[in-house]
């Protein structure tokens, strides 16, 4: 079973419920900790959490690397470097 991660704001970070019942004895998030549910399980790092306001966090995903991807594909296809950002 994949375990379920959760914001853990006092240090910025994922913490999932692996290591959440082990240093606590629950699968829960507690509020009073600074540990949150996420409003989506991510599957990548996120960059930052933004607070939904009903004590859960949405975890950001960076585009860079998505981004990047395409700048060099459009580079490939014929655009000079600047047309291909200017076009992202």
């Amino acid at each position: 079973m994949i375990p379920t991660k959760y914001y853990y704001k006092p240090e910025n970070r994922l913490i999932d419920s692996e290591e959440l019942c082990g240093k606590y004895g629950t699968e829960l998030p507690i509020h009073q900790l600074g540990i949150f549910a996420l409003s989506v399980q991510p599957d990548y790092i996120p960059v930052g959490y933004n607070d939904n306001g009903d004590n859960t966090y949405y975890p950001v995903q960076s585009y860079t690397e998505m981004r990047d991807t395409a700048i060099a594909a459009l580079v490939d296809a014929g655009y000079s470097q600047e047309e291909a950002e200017n076009l992202l």
